[in-house]
């Protein structure tokens, strides 16, 4: 799968509506039935309930305009038959493209470098037998619990996509 570019991303969310979109699926779970897609992105921009006639005005942008545009670049998949509009992974892309990270970016080898140095003076410290050998225990749990958090921040935390809140904010 081809990755995504920077004009195609700034492009695509040069409009404050695909923006929308692309928040309202990731809100939804990643998958919307494209009525229910238009109703939200209608409410959103009217600040507050809207009638028949104005979501079947959005279902059309959306329809003709929109969703096209956001599938042209890969960012989301339209089923026809069940009319129902998912987020890919390239959405994950758009965050990189756009450098930002949800949580300001962890430096982490600085982390397992600043963990090292302290398991280094550590082992001295119990080789002159200035500190127990449990403490060991605790340092390995340390690096465990270090290793954990980075693995949930980098792999699981990632796909919630919370720079989509940041793009529609004012």
């Amino acid at each position: 799968m081809e990755e995504i570019t920077k004009d195609e991303v700034f492009e695509v969310l040069s409009s404050s509506r695909r923006r929308l979109i692309l928040y309202h699926l990731h809100r939804r779970g990643g998958q919307a039935e494209l009525r229910d897609l238009a109703r939200d992105t209608a409410e959103a921009e009217s600040d507050g309930d809207v009638d028949d006639g104005v979501v079947k005005r959005f279902y059309i942008s959306l329809y003709q305009t929109h969703i096209p545009k956001l599938e042209e670049v890969g960012l989301v998949r339209y089923d026809s038959d069940s009319k129902t509009v998912s987020l890919t992974e390239k959405v994950g892309d758009v965050e990189r493209v756009l450098d930002t990270e949800s949580k300001g970016g962890r430096r982490w080898p600085v982390y397992y470098g600043a963990l090292a140095l302290f398991g280094s003076a550590l082992a001295a410290v119990q080789l002159f037998g200035g500190a127990p050998p449990e403490t060991s225990l605790l340092f390995a749990a340390a690096l465990l619990l270090l290793a954990g958090y980075q693995y949930y921040e980098t792999e699981m935390k990632a796909r919630e996509y919370h720079f989509l809140e940041r793009l529609i904010s004012d």
